[in-house]
């Protein structure tokens, strides 16, 4: 807290070091008299008194000051006055009528005053002072009261409840209960001007403003809040004016004013209004020229339209520029180069697309140009003249993270349509390799309608959880809309992936109800079988599938027929109750039959894996995993399988084991716990692909 002696003149400091009261007291007098609005100044010098022993008078000058005010009718500074003398002199018996009588004085009339009063004793409380500071607190708002609340918008004070500690501001027909310290820390009073109070009393008026005027209207805001504002905060103050679906049109219109200034990119770039356009144009000169390249580069893209002679000054700059990074930084240099070009066409390209193509490889280069356009016409200047541009153009359509430039990859890529149509299919199994692709290319599909394999859906689903899509998570739900292509994918498969596809559905995490029910819908339309119990499938190989279709066709068509054959011998021995063969012979037939039916069972539930469609972006029935323990250093390889491929003794597992269940799910480089070992994940493939050979620490037999 800064020392109430630092407010007090040398010689009003001098008068109390030598104790002169008689003195100070005209002084004191003396400044009542020609300005008594410095309050701070008083009270330093009524608190030195005080600490002098001389604390009686000091409250006898405060008493004059606060006369003198309340003469001039300035009954706020009264009040602050008579609150420095309750807390100088708490037990003053007048104190706390005068301190009562001007609150009712100052806020007569208001709707709170006597409720604020009642929860506020100030005639009964110990620390009157107290009481009556947190009175006027209270009275400082009142119902009716325009206020702003960041976030939320312009408001109303609908109540005022001391009692429960609760103001109330009504906006749009919600009452939001705050705190009286949450109100005086966020509320903001609008004044009568105030665009955000004409939003709220004068909607029809400031709405056919924004659509006539857009730069007037962001004029008025900049002007209401005397400060420049972000781009989100010129929204949000214009949120229900101006249509989220026009607002690009209306901000691309607002900026286009001479005045209006935007630094930075996106919603936090700052916004505001220079007093002329001359001097708009000198305060972007400035900043263009004490900026780096890049930046620079922002800069002109941003205004350099605002007028020719801004924007042939920048080209010249950014030319320059160009020329001094071409051998140091041809993907910057090329930037440079392409944006002097769009505002001047006399002049000849500062570098050129055969210095570009001469700089370096041109695979390495491109991904460096960070500005799409640019970017998408060094890739016309490869397709042109370099051979072997197709390799080129297959890589960076994997890395690629522009919608507009990947699509001109993909529609240049035709020429070599094996090798493109290959990298998507990779792509659409293994989305993690190229994302931003993942989720162009699905945009495609559903735009075109375009055939899908069966299982993308399960790779869709999947890819909502994943880390690399955090950025494009909001563009993949899109695809669970009505009518979007998750809901045309889950009508496309069979009913054993139907209900696989529900299963994940289910489980699909950050995906909202309504998205989710929408796509439900669907598939229980077109498999209303899905709404009775799933049946529990079994998965196994073709191979041991094949090998339970023999044995049941053996069953019924020898081993039945001969057991049969042997009843109806044994039946011919006479009394069957003790005839041993025939009981036997029975026994046996039960046994086939059940084992028949058994089987029968488990065939009509069985699918067989498809390697072809095993994903291996993590430990999947049909999968083949090497795990290394991390303390020996040992590998070993296993498949985890179904139950009728099941053989641990060739490290064959069935999914249904504990060992396989310890390592479903998991991805590679994750840790493990195998029978009480700590092992990692290596390496996952599909369980056709051939083991990778043992290193030096040899595999582990189960």
């Amino acid at each position: 807290m800064q020392d109430a002696h630092s407010h007090i003149p040398d010689d009003l400091s001098a008068l109390i070091e030598q104790k002169k009261f008689a003195a100070l007291e005209n002084e004191w007098i003396r400044r009542i008299e020609s300005d008594p609005s410095y309050l701070p100044l008083f009270f330093a010098v009524a608190a030195a008194a005080k600490k002098k022993g001389h604390g009686t008078e000091a409250v006898g000058w405060l008493r004059l000051l606060a006369e003198e005010l309340g003469r001039r009718k300035d009954e706020g500074a009264r009040f602050q006055v008579l609150l420095e003398i309750a807390r100088s002199a708490p037990a003053d018996t007048g104190i706390r009528g005068e301190l009562e009588a001007a609150l009712k004085t100052r806020f007569a009339g208001h709707p709170a005053l006597t409720a604020v009063l009642a929860k506020h004793a100030i005639g009964k409380t110990p620390d009157p002072g107290a009481a009556a500071a947190k009175s006027e607190r209270w009275l400082r708002f009142s119902p009716g009261d325009i206020y702003y609340l960041p976030g939320r918008g312009p408001g109303r004070i609908a109540e005022l409840n001391p009692a429960l500690d609760v103001v109330r501001l009504e906006i749009a027909g919600t009452k939001l209960p705050l705190s009286l310290v949450s109100a005086e820390r966020t509320l903001e009073a609008l004044p009568e001007g105030h665009f955000l109070r004409d939003r709220l009393e004068k909607p029809d008026e400031v709405r056919a403003l924004a659509a006539s005027d857009p730069s007037e209207a962001v004029r008025r805001i900049l002007a209401s809040f005397s400060r420049p504002l972000t781009l989100a905060e010129v929204k949000e103050h214009l949120s229900g004016i101006v249509d989220e679906a026009k607002w690009t049109s209306f901000w691309t219109s607002a900026k286009k004013h001479p005045q209006l200034l935007v630094a930075g990119a996106a919603k936090s770039a700052r916004v505001s209004w220079s007093e002329s356009a001359g001097a708009a144009n000198d305060e972007i000169r400035g900043g263009f020229q004490n900026a780096e390249p890049r930046k620079q580069i922002e800069i002109a893209r941003k205004n350099g339209k605002r007028s020719r002679e801004l924007g042939r000054e920048f080209a010249v700059t950014l030319a320059q520029r160009a020329r001094e990074n071409a051998s140091s930084d041809p993907a910057l240099a090329w930037e440079l180069s392409q944006t002097a070009a769009r505002f001047v066409s006399d002049v000849p390209e500062a570098f050129p697309a055969d210095e570009l193509l001469a700089a370096g490889e041109p695979g390495r280069i491109i991904p460096k140009i960070k500005d799409s356009s640019a970017r998408e016409r060094a890739l016309e200047a490869v397709r042109a003249a370099v051979p072997g541009w197709a390799e080129i153009f297959l890589e960076q359509f994997q890395r690629d993270e522009d919608s507009r430039v990947l699509a001109y990859l993909f529609r240049e890529l035709e020429g070599a349509k094996e090798r493109r149509d290959e990298i998507t299919r990779r792509i659409l199994r293994s989305p993690r390799m190229a994302p931003r692709a993942f989720v162009w290319l699905l945009e495609r599909m559903q735009e075109e309608n375009t055939p899908a394999t069966s299982n993308l859906f399960l790779v869709l689903v999947d890819a909502l959880r994943q880390d690399e899509f955090s950025s494009l998570r909001s563009r993949l739900k899109e695809l669970f809309d009505p009518g979007k292509l998750a809901v045309r994918l889950v009508r496309a498969g069979s009913e054993a992936e139907a209900r696989e596809y529900l299963t994940a559905l289910t489980r699909a995490g950050g995906l909202e109800e309504h998205r989710r029910a929408t796509v439900r819908e669907a598939l229980l339309m077109a498999y209303p079988e899905l709404r009775a119990p799933a049946r529990e499938y079994i998965y196994g190989t073709a191979e041991s599938i094949e090998t339970k279709r023999k044995e049941i066709l053996h069953l019924k068509q020898v081993d039945l027929p001969a057991n049969a054959e042997a009843m109806r011998t044994a039946k011919e021995h006479g009394d069957l109750r003790e005839n041993f063969e025939y009981q036997s012979a029975r026994q046996k037939h039960e046994y086939l039959s059940a084992r028949i039916a058994g089987l029968s069972d488990e065939l009509s539930r069985t699918r067989a894996l498809d390697p072809t469609r095993i994903d291996t972006s993590e430990v999947r029935v049909g999968t083949r995993v090497t795990v290394r323990e991390i303390e020996s250093g040992a590998r070993r390889t296993v498949t985890i399988l179904g139950p009728w491929d099941s053989h641990p003794e060739a490290s064959i597992y069935s999914y249904e084991s504990e060992f396989a269940q310890s390592l479903l799910g998991r991805r590679e480089a994750e840790r493990v716990s195998l029978s009480g070992v700590d092992a990692e994940i290596e390496s996952i493939s599909p369980w056709t692909e051939k083991a990778p050979p043992a290193t030096a620490g040899g595999a582990k037999k189960s």
